[in-house]
């Protein structure tokens, strides 16, 4: 994923900002928000198994 950003960066002539952004994006943001949605669901889950008794 990261080779095909840098080949079509440079193919298409994109500036550096781009890049640095989808870089902090995928390694940051992205970990982060996951580890949240996981959070959510699993109480969203539980809550839902308590219900159910």
């Amino acid at each position: 994923m990261w080779l095909l950003v840098l080949i079509l960066s440079i193919k298409l002539q994109m500036p550096t900002w781009y890049w640095i952004i989808f870089t902090i994006y995928t390694t940051l943001i992205m970990p982060i928000s996951a580890f949240i949605k996981h959070c959510i669901l699993v109480e969203v889950y539980k809550t839902g198994k308590k219900n159910e008794k």
